[in-house]
């Protein structure tokens, strides 16, 4: 793949984003990696773009949820439609109960298996014939046979069990026996019944009399007690009797009413009924089609295969009955001593290539190797449960996990994992990736791998292990990525480490859209974008206050007199007014060793605020806009503690008020609050607090919390803070001309 066409419509959250990324290498000799790096804000469109890719790997299409808005998507790769097999997600949400199916594929040896299924293919074609033989003898389900017949005989492997059968001796004749109506557990439950135990042979006497003493109306295999119950019952129910009919018995020389009818059956079943243990047997042995079954086969057989099933059923020799029954089928089907030979011509061979497929997994081996090497101090080592299974292709993978501390240890399997932190959880979730592309590999898959936030929730030397992994797959052919991360320090080091700077990309809303431009100022921000262009943009002007201001805190202290000054222009105090861009330009140049001119007596603050309204009127804010929300951050602040200390002024009745505190914002909320406690304005003021009052800082590690604010949302708090009272903004020519 060259180039990859995105163009998507009102996909989740995204309502048009068209970008097109050119993963081609450039100088062969120096060969640019096949990787973007996105940064986005959480909440502008990674969640989306991800979804919207993880849909078409499964081929479904990308929708638009919440408004129902039509969507559409065109994601072509070198201007074909890109093939789902061709696209891996690996999602922002960590997962870590199921194993990935990649874990087998790569486990499986190809030409163990190759030769492995071509043994077991005739092998299982003449098991699957033994067991619908065994299925016609005894009326189990087939897809029950195996596990029955392996339960009964409490083996667990199938050839060793039919092997063992055979040279089990059976003398009975146990054909007229069905395991599946014997063993049918509703008719088990009569069989366990006090009744049956000690009742069983006189209730079969009885039972078999009712068809042979004189005036019976029931006939062997053709119509029992329960048919007759169910046959008059019916004939009630449905108002035959009422309707003034009557029945004409067989032998008899009129026709019954209902009464003489039930007097009839009353008199036959006196043989039964009259013991209440036998007349509960009965009716236990008529309460459903199973345990009718029960009763027919009972009925139809001779007094002596009564007798003998009589005897088998007690529950001492229930267990020996099954095995026997078992034996007696296998015994008389050719079906077992074709599978037996079979199975004796390749077991050697089987067991062999099980055996090695136990102990060699080389490829498995090293993607564990992989993960031990890059991600420490986890605590937990690897293993597969179910290795030899698993490298036959016979069962999916199941990893183990081996926790130790001391002399304790436990293991278990993914599902049972529940304490590990979520740094943990990440770097187990990043497990299947890892396997996933070691799959890949294997096959060859050209696969373009979208990586949603991978880095989020670990500590500074795992995030290192994520980078270098990262960078491996650049290096394998037919492997791309698109790395969406809204840490700042992440993409900044993606771009150190391996992603090109034309490739590291940031993400822009705009109204109706989302656009990716080069980001700008991503190695060094302040180097690169603002230092050269102090003393020409008042916006960087504005914008490096806070850091000339910690760079002499960090050389001078905060008694020095510049430090001061500058702190002056960050909070609202009695000098603010005074300081003009000449001024600050004169401290900026002792810092930095330049020459800027110093001549200008615009004030400060009527340049920051004339800035902030100017950033407000934009129509569309493009690029990572750094010094524009340190700007808005700035002036936002200082409108707050403008509108306070005037109220406050108000409230105290004391016109020259200044709040002396080193804390200045966080101690003018607290006076502000005593004074009027109900004051609507706090909770704009609370938002200027949580929003911007710690996040003035421009260095080279602490302006990330910055970025993640939208520019919009540090708008609308300026334009919130400025309706304050009527709007507490000084109203200066400069800004009049700004705002027309």
């Amino acid at each position: 793949m060259n180039k990859l066409k995105v163009d998507l419509r009102n996909c989740y959250g995204i309502q048009t984003l068209n970008h097109e990324f050119d993963f081609n290498i450039g100088n062969p000799d120096k060969p640019k990696a096949k990787a973007y790096a996105i940064y986005a804000p959480n909440g502008l469109m990674k969640s989306s773009f991800a979804k919207t890719f993880e849909m078409l790997s499964k081929g479904d299409i990308p929708t638009e949820e919440r408004y129902n808005r039509a969507a559409t998507h065109v994601v072509e790769a070198d201007g074909t439609a890109l093939p789902k097999e061709m696209i891996y997600v690996l999602k922002s949400e960590i997962d870590i109960s199921i194993d990935s199916p990649a874990i087998t594929n790569v486990l499986v040896n190809p030409a163990h298996k190759a030769r492995y299924d071509e043994l077991l293919v005739n092998l299982e074609r003449l098991k699957d014939k033994l067991i619908g033989s065994l299925q016609k003898s005894s009326k189990v389900k087939t897809t029950d046979v195996e596990n029955k017949l392996l339960d009964d005989w409490h083996l667990s492997n199938f050839p060793a069990c039919i092997e063992t059968i055979k040279a089990t001796v059976i003398e009975e004749d146990l054909s007229p026996y069905e395991y599946a109506t014997i063993f049918d557990p509703k008719a088990i439950e009569v069989l366990k019944s006090q009744e049956f135990i000690t009742k069983a042979s006189e209730f079969n006497k009885r039972y078999q009399e009712l068809f042979n003493q004189a005036g019976t109306i029931y006939q062997k295999g053709v119509f029992n007690p329960t048919k007759a119950e169910t046959s008059f019952a019916a004939l009630h129910k449905h108002g035959f009797f009422a309707g003034g009919h009557r029945v004409h018995l067989r032998g008899e020389e009129a026709s019954i009413n209902k009464v003489e009818l039930d007097q009839k059956l009353q008199a036959i079943h006196a043989i039964i009924d009259g013991d209440a243990s036998l007349k509960k047997l009965r009716a236990s042995l008529a309460k459903n089609a199973q345990t009718q079954g029960l009763t027919d086969l009972i009925e139809n057989l001779s007094p002596v295969h009564v007798e003998f099933l009589l005897e088998k059923l007690m529950p001492e020799n229930q267990a020996e009955f099954r095995k026997a029954l078992w034996a007696y089928y296998i015994q008389n089907t050719t079906d077992a001593m074709t599978y037996l030979a079979s199975y004796s011509t390749s077991k050697d061979e089987i067991e062999q290539i099980e055996a090695s497929a136990a102990q060699a997994v080389p490829r498995w081996s090293m993607a564990v190797d992989l993960f031990n090497d890059r991600f420490v101090d986890m605590p937990f080592s690897l293993s597969v449960a179910n290795q030899a299974q698993a490298a036959l292709g016979k069962d999916n993978a199941k990893l183990k996990f081996t926790f130790c501390d001391g002399n304790d240890s436990v293991e278990w399997l993914r599902s049972e994992i529940k304490t590990l932190s979520q740094g943990e959880k990440r770097a187990l979730y990043l497990l299947n990736f890892i396997f996933e592309v070691e799959s890949r590999k294997l096959t060859n898959q050209e696969t373009l791998f979208i990586l949603d936030d991978v880095a989020d929730s670990f500590d500074y030397k795992n995030k290192h292990a994520i980078l270098q992994y990262l960078d491996d797959i650049c290096k394998i052919d037919n492997f791309y990525q698109i790395i969406l991360t809204h840490n700042f320090d992440f993409f900044r080091t993606l771009n150190s480490n391996f992603v090109p700077y034309d490739r590291c990309l940031m993400a822009n809303k705009n109204v109706g859209s989302i656009t990716l431009e080069k980001a700008d100022g991503v190695k060094n921000y302040f180097i690169g974008k603002m230092k050269d262009k102090v003393a020409i943009s008042d916006r960087i002007l504005c914008a490096t206050i806070p850091f000339t201001r910690n760079l002499i805190e960090y050389t001078k202290g905060e008694a020095d007199s510049d430090y001061r000054k500058l702190t002056s222009l960050l909070h609202w105090k009695n000098d603010t007014d005074q300081v003009t861009v000449g001024n600050y330009l004169g401290i900026y140049n002792a810092v930095f060793g330049s020459a800027h001119p110093t001549t200008s007596t615009q004030l400060v603050k009527e340049c920051l605020f004339t800035q902030a309204t100017e950033i407000c009127n934009q129509v569309t804010h493009n690029g990572i806009n750094l010094e524009d929300k340190v700007l808005l951050s700035i002036a936002i602040r200082l409108q707050a503690e403008i509108f306070i200390t005037k109220r406050i002024r108000t409230l105290k009745n004391d016109a020259n008020y200044w709040c002396q505190s080193n804390s200045q914002f966080g101690n003018l909320m607290k006076e502000f609050a005593q004074l009027a406690p109900a004051a609507q304005e706090m909770r704009t003021l609370e938002k200027v607090s949580i929003t911007v009052s710690s996040n003035i800082h421009l260095n080279a590690f602490m302006y990330e919390p910055i970025l993640d604010l939208t520019i919009e949302h540090l708008i609308n708090l300026y334009n919130d803070v400025c309706s304050l009272d009527g709007g507490c903004t000084e109203i200066t020519p400069q800004l009049i001309a700004a705002t027309n």
